[in-house]
C-alpha cells in the first residue's frame, strides 16, 4: 500500500473537501482576502514588530510567517494612525503599501479611494511596485519576479564566495484561493565554506559536493484556500513558532523546509489557533525496503529508503488584554504508518501514543511548550518560551529532575530607546542537556539532522545584547554581541538506561564557547534590491577536536560584501 493511498484513508480527504466545496458554494460570506504567505525574513516582519511595540497595533505574533492580505490589513490600521509615525516609519509605510497595494485595495475599496484621494494633496497616490511581470484584475492577481545574488567573503585570509539564482511568483483568485512558487539554486564556494551550519542560524541544507564548494536547492510554495475566520494550507515553507529574536524554542526556519498541512482559525478576536502535520526525513534508512535498478548489469545500483517521519503540532493562544498573549500547544515526531488521529487539530497527542503499545514501531516522541508575550508598557516586549520534552510529575515532586528535559528563552526589546529608531534587544535561551532528543533516533526533534526547534540544539545556552538603527528608509545598522556555549553530546542511552543513566550537569565537556561581536548594514535600494555588509570578530574554542571546522576556530575577523534581488 503506498503512501499516497494511505492518505486517501485518513480524515484529511474529508476535510479538504468540505472545505473546498463550502469556499465554491458560498463565497459571498467570505470576506475579500487571499491567503498567499511571506518569507519570515522579509522585513516587514520588523516594521508591523515595531509599530506594535509602540502600541499603534495589535500583532498576531506568535506564528510565522503571516499572510500578505494579513499584512495589508496591519498597515491599512498603521495608515488610520500616521500622527504616530515619525520620518521614517512614514517613508516605511508608504514603501509597504506600494508592494501590498493589490490587497490593500482588496480589503476595503472605498476606504482605499479615500486613503488614495488624501494621499494625492499629501504624498502622492499609492502606486505598485515594480514585478518583472504583472498581471491583476477584480479577480486574478499574479506577479513573477526573478531572484539572484552574489556575495564575497574573506576569514583571516581564508576567502569565499556565494552566488544564488531562482525565481518567485504568487497568484490569488478571487476571495478564496492563492498559491506561490519560490525556487533558487545555491553555491557556496572556497576555503570558508561552513558546509553543515550547526552552529549558525541560517536554515541547512541537504547539499552536493562541487568543485571547492557546495551547491543545493531551496525550493518554497503551497497552496492556499481560505474563509473569512480561518485558512488551510498545503506549504512547503520556513516556520516559525513562539517569541525569541535570535532563534526559537517550538519551531524554527532552522531545518530546510518541509512540506506541511497548515490550519489555522481565529473564530474570536481574541482566540486563535494553528495546528501542522509535516512530512519530515528522518535520514534513518530502512533495510526493508531496497531494490537494485538495472540488476545483472553494469549499471547496477542499490536503492535505498528512509523511514518515513511526521510530525504533528498545535499551538493556540489567549488574549485576555491587548498587550497579553498567552500560548500553549503540544507536539509529536512519529514514524511509521500515517495514524489518523494525528490529523485532529485540537488534541494532546503525547497520551495518544499509549494506545498504541510502548516502544513499538508507531511509538512517537511527544513534547509540550508554552510562550507569554508581554507588550507593555508602550514601546517594550518581554516574552519567555518554555519547551518541555520530558518530564514526570511525580519526581519533580521529589525534587529529582535527573529525566526532565527543558529549555526556555527570556528576552525583552524596546524601541525608540533613547532616539528615535534605536532599538535594544537583549535575549538569553537555554537548552538542557537531551533536548530535541529521543531514544529512537527515527524520531528525534530534527529534519535532516537539523533541529526542528532552536539551532543552539542540547546542552547549550546563548546570551545576545543587540542594537538596531534605522537611519532612513531601507537603510539598517546591526550590532550586537553575544556569547554562545556547547557542551558534550553523550550516548542517549544514558539518558534512558537505568543504573546506567547519567545525571549530567548542564554544559558537561567537551565544552564548546564562541564570542562574537559584529556589525551588519544592509540597504534596501528599492523594492528587494538589497546591498548588505558585515564585519563579525569571533573567538572560538572547542574541546572537542573535530566538532568544529578548523577555519572556525581561535580569533577570527570575518567580512562579508553581498549585491542580491529577491529575497
Amino acid at each position: 500500500m503506498n503512501i499516497a493511498f494511505r492518505i486517501l484513508k485518513t480524515p484529511l480527504l474529508i476535510l479538504v473537501l468540505v472545505i473546498i466545496s463550502s469556499i465554491i458554494n458560498h463565497r459571498s460570506s467570505f470576506s475579500d482576502a487571499q491567503v498567499v504567505y511571506v518569507s519570515v525574513d522579509n522585513g516587514v516582519y520588523d516594521f508591523l514588530e515595531r509599530l506594535s511595540l509602540k502600541q499603534v497595533i495589535n500583532l498576531d505574533d506568535e506564528v510565522k510567517p503571516y499572510s500578505r492580505v494579513y499584512i495589508a490589513q496591519k498597515l491599512s490600521e498603521i495608515r488610520k494612525h500616521n500622527e504616530k509615525l515619525n520620518n521614517v516609519e512614514t517613508d516605511e509605510l508608504a514603501f509597504y503599501l506600494q508592494e501590498y497595494k493589490y490587497e490593500y485595495e482588496k480589503l476595503s475599496p472605498r476606504q482605499a479611494r479615500t486613503d488614495n484621494r488624501q494621499a494625492r494633496t499629501e504624498n502622492g497616490e499609492i502606486t505598485s511596485r515594480w514585478f518583472l511581470y504583472s498581471y491583476e484584475d477584480s479577480l486574478f492577481n499574479l506577479k513573477f519576479s526573478p531572484i539572484a545574488g552574489y556575495g564575497l567573503s574573506s576569514e583571516d585570509g581564508n576567502s569565499g564566495h556565494t552566488r544564488w539564482v531562482g525565481a518567485s511568483v504568487f497568484a490569488t483568485y478571487s476571495d478564496w484561493f492563492g498559491l506561490s512558487f519560490n525556487i533558487r539554486d545555491k553555491g557556496e564556494f572556497g576555503e570558508n565554506v561552513d558546509r553543515n551550519k550547526y552552529f549558525s542560524p541560517l536554515t541547512g541544507a541537504w547539499y552536493k559536493g562541487a568543485p571547492n564548494g557546495i551547491e543545493y536547492s531551496d525550493l518554497r510554495g503551497g497552496i492556499n484556500f481560505n474563509w473569512d475566520w480561518g485558512s488551510i494550507s498545503l506549504l512547503k515553507e520556513n516556520i516559525q513558532w513562539g517569541h525569541g529574536k535570535f532563534g526559537q524554542l517550538i519551531l524554527s526556519s532552522k531545518p530546510p523546509s518541509y512540506p506541511y498541512i497548515r490550519f489555522s482559525i481565529k473564530p474570536v478576536e481574541w482566540l486563535r489557533f494553528t495546528y501542522i502535520h509535516g512530512w519530515l526525513n528522518s535520514l534513518v534508512k530502512d533495510s526493508s525496503y531496497t531494490y537494485y535498478t538495472y540488476p545483472g548489469t553494469i549499471s547496477q545500483r542499490l536503492v535505498e529508503n528512509y523511514i518515513p517521519k511526521y510530525i504533528a503540532a498545535n499551538l493556540i493562544t489567549v488574549s485576555p488584554l491587548n498587550w497579553l498573549d498567552v500560548s500553549a500547544g503540544n507536539a509529536i515526531v512519529y514514524s511509521g504508518d500515517l495514524r489518523p488521529e494525528f490529523f485532529i487539530p485540537f488534541m494532546f497527542y503525547k497520551f495518544l501514543d499509549h494506545n498504541t503499545g510502548r516502544g513499538n514501531v508507531n511509538d512517537g516522541n511527544g513534547m509540550m511548550y508554552f510562550d507569554v508575550s508581554v507588550k507593555y508598557p508602550a514601546n517594550f516586549q518581554f516574552y519567555s518560551t518554555a519547551f518541555i520534552d520530558v518530564t514526570e510529575v511525580r519526581n519533580i515532586l521529589s525534587n529529582d529532575f535527573k529525566n526532565t528535559w527543558v529549555g526556555f528563552t527570556l528576552g525583552g526589546k524596546s524601541v525608540n530607546a533613547l532616539i528615535d529608531n534605536l532599538d535594544v534587544t537583549i535575549e538569553y535561551t537555554r537548552l538542557n542537556p537531551w533536548v530535541y532528543e529521543h531514544k529512537d533516533e527515527v524520531t528525534t526533534y530534527k529534519h535532516i539532522k537539523y533541529y526542528l526547534g532552536h539551532w543552539l540544539g542540547q546542552n547549550a545556552d546563548q546570551l545576545r545584547l543587540q542594537f538596531d538603527y534605522q537611519l532612513l528608509r531601507g537603510l539598517k545598522f546591526k550590532a550586537f554581541a553575544e556569547r554562545i556555549r556547547k557542551g558534550g553530546l553523550d550516548e542517549i542511552y544514558f539518558a534512558y538506561k537505568g543504573m546506567d543513566k547519567k545525571d549530567l550537569p548542564f554544559l558537561y565537556s567537551p565544552l564548546r564557547t564562541e564570542n562574537r561581536f559584529g556589525l551588519d548594514i544592509t540597504y534596501e535600494y528599492m523594492h528587494d534590491l538589497f546591498l548588505r555588509g558585515t564585519f563579525t570578530y569571533s573567538d572560538v574554542s572547542d574541546e572537542d577536536i573535530i566538532r568544529t571546522q578548523q577555519f572556525l576556530l581561535g580569533k577570527k575577523s570575518s567580512f562579508l560584501l553581498s549585491l542580491y534581488y529577491g529575497l
